[in-house]
C-alpha cells in the first residue's frame, strides 16, 4: 500500500513539473558568444514595457540597450564581455575577497565613494550592486563562465534619482537570463 501511494505521489510530482515547464514562455535569444565555449544568451519577457536592442555583437561581446517608453523608469545599458582574467571563473560566487575588492576599487576610482551591496539572483548567482553617491548612476555586475556581465542604469527623463526598486528590476531580469551552451 505504501509503495502504491509513493508511486502515485511521484507520478503526480513528475506530471506537475512537466505541466509547469510546458507553461514557461519561450525565451528569446539575445545573441551567441563564442570563446572557448559558445553560449546562446536567452531571456523571456522584460518587465515594464522594456525592450532589448543589441547595439553591437561579436564573438566575445554583446552591447545592448534596454529601454522603455515610460519616463518614470531608468534607462539601461548591458555589456556582456569575455575577460581572459576571469577565464577560469565560473561565477562571481567563486571570486576571492581580494579579487572582489579589486572590482570594487575599479568603481571607486570612477565614483569616489559609491555604495556597494551584494545581491543574488534566483539561481544563487552573486551580484555586486554599485550606487554612485549622486544616485545618478548604478551598476549591477557579475561574472559567468569568464564573461563579465554589467548593467548600467541612469535615471529616466521623469526621475530625479535611481531607487532600490530600479536595482531590484535588474536583479529580476538577470535572474531570468540563461546562458545555454551551443554545440559548434
Amino acid at each position: 500500500m505504501k509503495k502504491n501511494i509513493a508511486t502515485v505521489l511521484a507520478l503526480a510530482l513528475v506530471l506537475a513539473c512537466a505541466a509547469a515547464a510546458a507553461e514557461l514562455p519561450e525565451k528569446e535569444s539575445m545573441g551567441v558568444l563564442r570563446m572557448s565555449k559558445a553560449f546562446d544568451i536567452r531571456y523571456s519577457t522584460l518587465p515594464d514595457d522594456y525592450t532589448l536592442s543589441v547595439y553591437m555583437q561579436n564573438d566575445m561581446t554583446i552591447i545592448a540597450n534596454i529601454e522603455t517608453p515610460r519616463e518614470d523608469l531608468p534607462r539601461m545599458g548591458l555589456i556582456i564581455a569575455f575577460n581572459d582574467g576571469w577565464a577560469d571563473t565560473e561565477r562571481l560566487n567563486d571570486v576571492s575577497e581580494e579579487d572582489l575588492q579589486a572590482v570594487r576599487d575599479s568603481f571607486t576610482v570612477e565614483y569616489g565613494t559609491p555604495e556597494f551591496a551584494m545581491r543574488e539572483t534566483a539561481y544563487g548567482t552573486k551580484l555586486l550592486t554599485v550606487m554612485a553617491p549622486s544616485g545618478l548612476d548604478a551598476y549591477v555586475y557579475t561574472i559567468y563562465k569568464g564573461h563579465e556581465i554589467e548593467i548600467h542604469l541612469i535615471p529616466g527623463p521623469g526621475q530625479e534619482k535611481l531607487t532600490e526598486a530600479d536595482v531590484d528590476r535588474v536583479v529580476a531580469f538577470l535572474s531570468d537570463v540563461d546562458f545555454v551552451e551551443v554545440e559548434d
